[in-house]
């Protein structure tokens, strides 16, 4: 490959096997990063949405925390053979048509980020990280108090 082909503000990382199955740590923000989920009938349509769609998919849910404004997640592609773009579009898709019960416009940014999990040491802070959340934002004093928490496949991880 020639120097010209290959882009120099490339966000892939170099020498990293993208073939190989990994996790993901994605963040989805509402537009425009209203506090939506304050409403706790949208929050719960939210999360039983991702639960429908993970147990459809048969992807891995490490971790997961439904903030005020914004959703984190620790997925791994798991058995579902899908993209993470796939799962997040059906997750969004799904969650605002139960919004929409309750709601109107749009729930989501167009976007979402994702960053991919390097090895075990990275893995365990994501969850730190997503744990903390709440904590961080002074919602609960205890990861553990948080509603919109869950961490649905990470045994698996340990296995």
């Amino acid at each position: 490959m020639e120097d010209w082909q290959i882009r120099k503000n490339s966000l892939r990382l170099r020498g990293f096997d993208y073939s190989m199955s990994h996790s993901n740590f994605v963040t989805i923000v509402t537009e425009p990063r209203r506090n939506v989920f304050n409403d706790k009938r949208i929050a719960e349509s939210t999360i039983e949405s991702l639960l429908n769609l993970r147990e459809k998919y048969r992807f891995n849910l490490y971790s997961f925390c439904l903030m005020p404004d914004h959703f984190h997640a620790l997925i791994g592609i798991g058995e579902s053979g899908l993209t993470l773009g796939r799962i997040c579009g059906d997750f969004k898709s799904l969650s605002t048509r139960k919004y929409w019960e309750f709601g109107d416009g749009k729930l989501w940014q167009r976007q979402f980020f994702d960053h991919i999990i390097r090895n075990e040491t990275d893995f365990l802070e994501t969850v730190e990280y997503i744990r903390e959340n709440p904590v961080k934002d002074k919602l609960v004093e205890n990861w553990q108090d948080w509603k919109y928490y869950g961490e649905p496949d990470l045994e698996k991880f340990y296995r």
